[in-house]
């Protein structure tokens, strides 16, 4: 059976203590956060779905898919939902070299602050790929570094049900969801995401739960981010 490496405790112990994967709460809240749109034929499902159920997630954007969208990233934000960077080119930030880490990072808040007035307050690193250097990095420009506490997988497409099973298994009170709207090409199918998130939040919501944005869930420094940047390492190799 597939496994995430966020579904290994040692890990997600590792990576807490080095940014955001969940909020220690006895509250049943969550994250729902959805990867590299915007997208023109998932997003805007997704919104109407949330807005009919009262459901706010965070979009972690892609620059290069804002530049080409902006209309749905604005819709986005109208519909209250929060936004956070996920680079220009959602390019592996650990393989990048100084400037061009930096120019990743830099392009697309621009890009989400131009197109919305605001500044994106997180951000995910593509494919999860960091270091010291990456995280020292992330947080010299401003951004809180996160990954999330459940990882589905959903971007392989192993069918509804084994995306909904997976949440289920994981899931509780404070949890982040790494999900995907969009994807590296325009086409990419993400039915099997939607269905998912329709049936999981209709169980979630009946259970008694509130999806939140990240924001709304940790308006301070989160128990399971770190209160200080890690140590600066070393540039990543060439």
């Amino acid at each position: 059976m597939s496994r995430s490496l966020l579904d290994v405790a040692s890990v997600r112990e590792y990576l807490s203590r080095r940014l955001l994967c969940s909020m220690e709460t006895n509250d049943k809240v969550l994250a729902l956060t959805f990867d590299d749109g915007p997208n023109p034929h998932h997003t805007p499902r997704l919104l109407d779905m949330f807005a009919a159920k009262g459901i706010d997630a965070t979009f972690f954007v892609v620059g290069r898919r804002v530049r080409r969208f902006p209309e749905i990233l604005k819709a986005v934000q109208d519909a209250g939902h929060e936004i956070g960077n996920h680079t220009n080119h959602h390019i592996p930030m650990s393989l990048l070299p100084p400037a061009l880490l930096r120019r990743e990072i830099r392009v697309c808040g621009e890009l989400i602050e131009s197109t919305t007035g605001q500044r994106p307050r997180f951000l995910r690193p593509p494919m999860g790929w960091i270091n010291d250097y990456v995280l020292k990095t992330i947080r010299s420009m401003g951004y809180e570094p996160v990954i999330g506490s459940i990882h589905p997988q959903d971007s392989r497409r192993p069918g509804r049900d084994k995306i909904i099973q997976r949440v289920r298994k994981r899931v509780e009170p404070g949890s982040v969801i790494i999900l995907h709207d969009g994807g590296w090409w325009l086409g990419v199918d993400r039915e099997q995401t939607l269905e998912a998130v329709d049936i999981l939040t209709d169980e979630l919501l009946e259970a008694g739960y509130r999806f939140l944005t990240l924001s709304g869930m940790c308006p301070r420094l989160s128990p399971h981010s770190p209160e200080k940047p890690a140590s600066p390492g070393t540039p990543p190799r060439q």
